[in-house]
């Protein structure tokens, strides 16, 4: 007599239904999911455009040299920044697919109103560090504006206070205060 475990039509059986729950359990969460990666890719390319900007902003003022190596190793793409990036996408999942469990289990409705709220902060915060990284080492008008609001990122990223390096050389677009 055959063991109910050690038959392979059983364990295949059991497997297929296993992956049927999550994939049920998942599906009506990957548009959520698939936005939220979005808006995360979006603030990590943002990033990068910021360290171009920094780097093309430093070698205009001449003063590549004044910032020190760690500053110049945070410009760098780097497998740990995509690790982190990985990392929050992962957390943001996570919380997207416990939220929706909620929503499934506890609030018992049909329509993910757990699932959005938290997928409307997530966006929302990713948001915010876009307009962040788009206002920081910009001369637009509206990014003058954001600035009064926004956190510039660019001493955080280098370490340096980047507006003295661009006095010194003439290099800033402030109006001189009379």
């Amino acid at each position: 007599m055959k063991s109910v475990v050690s038959n392979p039509e059983t364990i295949k059986l059991v497997s297929a239904v296993m992956l049927s729950a999550v994939v049920t359990f998942i599906m009506p969460a990957l548009p959520t999911l698939g936005l939220v990666t979005a808006m995360v890719a979006a603030d990590f390319v943002s990033a990068r455009m910021l360290a171009r900007r920094i780097r093309r902003r430093l070698r205009a003022a001449g003063r590549s040299e004044a910032i020190s190596a760690t500053a110049a190793e945070r410009l760098k793409f780097s497998s740990m920044r995509l690790g982190h990036m990985l990392a929050r996408l992962g957390r943001c999942y996570a919380m997207l697919l416990l939220s929706h469990g909620v929503d499934c289990t506890i609030v018992g409705s049909p329509e993910p109103c757990v699932m959005r709220f938290a997928a409307a902060l997530m966006c929302f915060r990713e948001f915010w560090s876009i307009l962040e990284n788009e206002a920081s080492v910009n001369d637009s008008s509206w990014a003058v504006v954001a600035r009064r609001v926004l956190v510039d990122k660019t001493s955080r990223h280098l370490g340096v206070d980047l507006q003295s390096y661009l006095d010194e050389a003439g290099l800033s677009k402030k109006k001189d205060e009379k």
